[in-house]
């Protein structure tokens, strides 16, 4: 299994190392962390495009155990700079 998303943006400004980091918690456990590098971002571009696929570890928990208790950390970088940062807190149905 896989989760495959795509990040459109535009950019005013010239990024020249355009990264995200994303964490998981499980009840303020780090349990995954994924890093992706986009690279440089031309300025004033309107159309760009971001596709990531993440495939699953074979050893998925139980929905009951991860709803309510798991949050996702999504950070952007330029270099080192945090243009932006969020975080959600997941339940299942």
């Amino acid at each position: 299994k896989a989760i495959s998303r795509q990040i459109d943006f535009s950019s005013e400004n010239e990024i020249q190392e355009l990264r995200l980091e994303q964490n998981v918690f499980l009840r303020d456990h780090l349990i995954e962390e994924w890093k992706f590098f986009f690279g440089f971002v031309i300025p004033h571009s309107t159309n760009n495009s971001w596709q990531q696929v993440i495939m699953a570890a074979p050893e998925v928990l139980d929905a009951s155990i991860l709803s309510g208790n798991v949050t996702v950390e999504t950070s952007f970088y330029n270099k080192d700079v945090v243009l932006a940062r969020s975080m959600w807190r997941i339940f299942y149905d």
